[in-house]
């Protein structure tokens, strides 16, 4: 915490010396997720808890900025006054064709619309932000990104441990396509163990959709399909195991009451960082939900899931709230 106190001196600083423009930014993160459910891949929880994520960024210009913040989280019940503190401290890059974030920022604007089966929801809670950095192209509908996500630092007893990936996504009319890839790379500690072996693990997920919402009275209409492949070794001990899978994704929406349905058929994944529900071969997700918070800077979203899956049905209720805030202090010589 002294580090991202000189951090901000140092923005400080640098606002009184220099033309700059001074902003700050605050959100909440609110969530209520309660998992009745009834499987051998998954565990019956409830989860519930608060985050306040302040930042300051100083903005060189209309495309250049740096960030420093933190991400505090208090889970209710807690006996912990603060459950845990993660620092924010990047750069941004932003203009007509390039985004570019180098640092510690937060997960959910570059990673918010991940496909489940990839990045289980449940990180949102506990790793909300990126280690590393994050660079995508953008020209008219197409958009692609690629990234690194270091997770664990190597030390004596501490293995390395990254994310290499990319996405994007094309769209024209009703057509759309999307991308999604990475390979995860757990490697070893600084002093060899005994019996502990490097492992990779990734995926690839490439989705063809159809979005008819312009052409109905409903504010969104969209079906997809998608391949999943993944990928997994542990060197040394095991050849490459790459299952294959198909994914059928539909979603209706109007004036805030919706619907997604989840099909997946093929065979288990063993994703580190995925929703343990397709490590099955056979899945279905039901959610129907309400924007019961609709406000210019206040969200919020009920959920009812129903998760299908071997031969019983579970029950998930989920509501989540997003309060944003921003405000600019302008100085110009």
């Amino acid at each position: 915490m002294k580090r991202l106190f000189l951090a901000i001196a140092l923005i400080l600083i640098l606002q009184n010396t220099s033309a700059q423009s001074l902003n700050w930014r605050a959100n909440a993160f609110g969530f209520a997720d309660n998992r009745e459910y009834s499987s051998t891949v998954q565990v019956p929880q409830s989860i519930l808890g608060i985050q306040f994520a302040p930042e300051l960024f100083l903005a060189f210009d209309s495309v250049h900025t740096l960030n420093v913040g933190f991400n505090a989280l208090k889970e209710f019940g807690s006996i912990h006054e603060v459950d845990k503190v993660n620092p924010y401290f990047y750069y941004a890059l932003s203009n007509k064709s390039f985004d570019f974030h180098f640092g510690i920022f937060p997960r959910n604007i570059v990673h918010a619309d991940s496909p489940k089966a990839i990045y289980y929801d449940s990180l949102s809670y506990y790793r909300p932000y990126i280690s590393g950095l994050f660079w995508t192209y953008k020209k008219g509908g197409f958009k692609q990104s690629v990234y690194l996500d270091w997770t664990s630092r190597q030390t004596a007893n501490q293995r390395e441990a990254f994310i290499m990936g990319g996405k994007g996504s094309y769209s024209s009319g009703i057509f759309f396509a999307q991308n999604h890839l990475y390979m995860y790379h757990f490697a070893h500690t600084a002093i060899p163990q005994e019996d502990v072996h490097l492992r990779d693990n990734g995926v690839a997920v490439l989705s063809l959709g159809l979005n008819f919402a312009e052409y109905t009275f409903l504010d969104s209409l969209k079906f997809s399909i998608s391949g999943i492949k993944s990928f997994e070794r542990e060197r040394n001990v095991s050849d490459w195991k790459t299952p294959n899978g198909l994914i059928v994704d539909f979603n209706a929406e109007y004036k805030g009451l919706g619907i997604n349905n989840t099909y997946y058929y093929g065979n288990g994944h063993r994703l580190d960082w995925g929703d343990p529900f397709y490590r099955l071969k056979q899945y279905n997700r039901t959610d129907i939900y309400y924007k019961v918070l609709g406000f210019k800077k206040v969200a919020g979203l009920f959920t009812y899931s129903l998760h299908f899956a071997e031969g019983s049905i579970s029950h998930q209720q989920q509501f989540t709230l997003i309060v944003e805030l921003s405000l600019g202090f302008n100085k110009r010589e």
